[in-house]
């Protein structure tokens, strides 16, 4: 079983946690090991509170519009990191959450996103429940953070950051 690097830099748009974006599923199924597969709709918390290593799991993502797509994920150490697979069979998301001690510039989750306001522009994006980080007028692509209320900072301005996202879409 691979232990990750939970001290590497976030990099947007490229890597986190020893992963790359754009690694091929099989490449980084085994660097893992064998894992125990769960579909998404299982009683799943009980499973990830108590994981000392990783998981896979199963999600049909989409149904709500009619594009019934899988997502396939591992999941190491109850969301402490979390590697997102969609139908190209590519990495296409790396999501590292509390616990993870690698930084963006000076943000790690578990952060509180008020401070971080007072460094980055940030706009909240309400289709995804995420903030999205702008730097010089410009948005950082391949990175956004999720926090405990998903909800802007006008309406809820105690947040902290549980998770932050580096992705690619394009390789979804």
């Amino acid at each position: 079983m691979l232990i990750p690097d939970i001290k590497v830099e976030l990099i947007p748009g490229l890597s986190a946690a020893g992963f790359s974006l754009g690694e091929d599923f099989f490449s980084v199924q085994e660097k893992i090991g064998a894992v125990g597969w769960y579909e998404s709709n299982a009683c799943l918390n009980d499973v990830l509170i108590t994981s000392a290593e990783w998981i896979g799991i199963k999600s049909k993502v989409g149904t709500a519009v009619g594009l019934d797509k899988i997502v396939e994920s591992f999941i190491y150490r109850n969301d402490l990191i979390s590697l997102d697979f969609g139908e190209t069979k590519k990495l296409y998301r790396i999501v590292v959450g509390k616990g993870y001690l690698g930084r963006f510039k000076s943000v790690r989750p578990g952060d509180d996103l008020l401070l971080i306001s007072s460094l980055y522009e940030l706009d909240f994006n309400d289709i995804d429940d995420d903030f999205l980080i702008i730097e010089s007028g410009k948005y950082i692509e391949g990175i956004s953070f999720i926090t405990d209320y998903r909800s802007s900072l006008e309406h809820a301005p105690d947040q902290k950051i549980e998770c932050i996202s580096i992705h690619d879409w394009s390789f979804r």
